[in-house]
């Protein structure tokens, strides 16, 4: 996986508009329409009712308030102890409210959350989409995005149509109160709120790219320490520390440029909304006091309205959050949004079929006039290939390096369908595919042995007796037993795992088997043994490999050539077959083709 500076971001992604919008709806959809959680409904809209309540309680909190003040400019000692007792209880329901408010909306985010993490890891792995990441390496950081971003996102969003109607409520009941008092008081917040928010958009705007290109750099230092963790052996080897830790300690200072460039802008941006803000303490001496010394309020108006205008402008002037907080989550959407986009592309792609081999299903492998190409169609591989291999035979790939013999099992795996023509597979579940460098998963050893498919009912006898069968009698004792759990990639070697792989092909039990360079690691004694127990156990198999040795465990061979032709050849007696043309037969260029199919 490639890393976050070496990733062309599209100039559309720093922008606030209609596909920003339109990513965030992606996004939310999902979870929101589905029927199953009706119960998180009732509780946003809980919160969306009960807001006029609470506009209502700030509205008699501020009149109580004020009548407060007046009573002790009176000296009612009653009177104000009546009201300060009153306010005391009002506090404390609203506390307790807050409180089971606040855990109510905890489990209606955990449950978000972890329903839009398994969602997006759902999105990730489907149709091979984190394979086509990979190999495009358009999108960095894959894992970092659904780890990082999926918590800020949910908690930005979740809260956002309350505050919206806590806005609109708000600027209701505050120019209410605030009305009574003074019009003209009324009129400055208003104008005042609205030259604000026009100021926080245009100071705001080009924080957008400044947070998109931090979260990136974040990203990229993370991957820079995590290239060390799993190349740690390599390196070592090389005494390559001095380089890793120049290239960690550029992308450490590349994440610091972009914070403090945040920080510098947000700095030179306060000078401007902190003169900006002082204005606000003016307005009361111009407004309101004048009222109060010319006889015209009473004193405990002057608390109502100053907390009239506090809420009105708080409520107006709230708009000022939104747009840091677009700011700030614009990023996050990005990001989690092109893993979603590239997931329903390419299950737009699995169900097309124009440029496509076509998959059918079958008990046997058969290929139909196969061509095959690499995804990008930038290379013509293998052409119009003709083969069937029934249960119970085997075949063997060969060429040279750079003519597509791993390729070819790529897409006999579907992970690469470019190309023409039609192959017939055998079942998903029939199917096992071997690769030279195994996959050790994160478990212990008998899940590892057991990867992917395995029967989970297997007794330690019956394990053991397939690792005696691949030349690893010793492992679970050396391991210190079946439950045993560590970084397995790190603990075998290339030849143990290689072993793990027809270990777990002898408990899955495959009908066929497609092996590329699958014994690479072993020494030939071994290789003979491993291939033995696929011949006993009847699978059919399909192999890539170099080494004339597992020649002679094959039926037939199938050579690819140079330019895209190809041959099929005794695989006992490569060298003595003979050839003869059948391209020329078809009008195109002469590719090769032995023995009867």
């Amino acid at each position: 996986m490639t890393d976050a500076r070496t990733i062309e971001i599209d100039p559309k992604d720093y922008r606030i508009d209609g596909r920003l919008m339109r990513r965030i709806w992606r996004l939310l959809k999902p979870y929101w329409s589905d029927p199953k959680h009706w119960k998180s409904w009732v509780l946003l809209s809980f919160g969306i009712l009960v807001s006029p309540a609470w506009a209502y309680y700030n509205y008699r909190v501020a009149q109580i308030t004020a009548e407060q003040a007046n009573q002790l400019v009176e000296r009612n000692a009653e009177q104000w102890h009546a009201i300060f007792w009153l306010l005391f209880f009002l506090g404390l329901g609203r506390w307790l409210y807050d409180v089971v408010l606040n855990l109510l909306e905890k489990l209606m985010h955990m449950q978000w959350f972890r329903w839009m993490s398994e969602w997006m890891v759902h999105r990730y792995l489907a149709d091979k989409t984190y394979y086509d990441i990979a190999m495009k390496e358009d999108i960095d950081n894959p894992d970092e995005r659904i780890q990082n971003n999926v918590d800020p996102f949910i908690s930005s969003i979740l809260g956002f149509p309350t505050k919206v109607i806590g806005t609109i409520l708000g600027v209701a009941t505050s120019t209410a109160l605030l009305t009574q008092v003074s019009s003209a008081m009324t009129g400055f917040v208003v104008m005042y709120s609205i030259v604000s928010v026009v100021l926080q958009t245009l100071v705001y705007w080009p924080l957008i790219r400044k947070n998109f290109d931090a979260v990136a750099a974040a990203a990229d230092f993370r991957f820079g320490l995590l290239r060390i963790r799993d190349n740690a052996e390599t390196i070592a080897f090389f005494r390559g520390e001095n380089m890793e830790k120049a290239q960690v300690s550029s992308r450490l200072r590349r994440l610091i440029h972009n914070q403090m460039d945040i920080y510098y802008y947000q700095m030179k941006t306060g000078f401007i909304t902190q003169i900006f803000g002082e204005v606000w303490t003016l307005a009361p001496l111009i407004l309101i006091y004048p009222l109060y010394f010319g006889g015209r309020i009473e004193y405990g108006t002057i608390a109502l309205a100053m907390t009239a205008a506090a809420q009105l402008r708080g409520a107006l002037t709230s708009l000022d959050n939104y747009i840091p907080m677009v700011a700030g989550i614009a990023p996050k959407v990005v990001r989690l949004a092109q893993i979603v986009e590239r997931f329903d592309e390419m299950h737009a792609h699995a169900r097309a079929t124009e440029g496509q081999i076509e998959i059918r299903r079958g008990d046997r492998i058969e290929l139909i006039d196969t061509s095959f190409q690499t995804p990008g169609g930038e290379q013509q591989l293998a052409q119009r290939v003709s083969l069937s291999i029934l249960p119970g035979e085997s075949l063997i790939i060969i060429g040279q390096t750079g003519v597509g013999k791993s390729s070819m099992l790529r897409s006999m795996a579907g992970l690469w369908t470019r190309g023409a023509g039609a192959m017939v597979m055998p079942p998903p579940e029939d199917v096992m595919f071997v690769p030279q460098k195994p996959y050790m998963m994160l478990g212990n050893l008998r899940e590892q042995l057991l990867y992917p498919h395995g029967r989970d009912g297997m007794d330690d006898a019956e394990i053991q007796e397939v690792l005696e069968k691949v030349c690893l009698p010793e492992l679970i004792a050396k391991s210190g037993g079946l439950q045993a759990n560590c970084d397995w990639s790190k603990v075998l070697s290339l030849g143990e795992q290689q072993r793990v792989s027809f270990a777990r092909i002898l408990i899955s039990r495959p009908k066929f088997v497609f092996l590329d360079e699958s014994t690479s690691a072993v020494d030939i004694r071994t290789e003979e043994r491993l291939y033995g127990t696929l011949l006993d156990a009847g699978v059919t198999f399909v192999s890539v490999g170099h080494r004339e040795t597992i020649l002679r465990f094959h039926d037939r061979a199938l050579r690819l050539l140079v330019g895209g032709g190809w041959e099929i050849v005794d695989a006992a007696n490569i060298e003595t077959t003979q050839v003869q043309p059948l391209g020329a037969a078809r009008g195109r260029e002469a590719v090769y083709s032995v023995g009867v199919m």
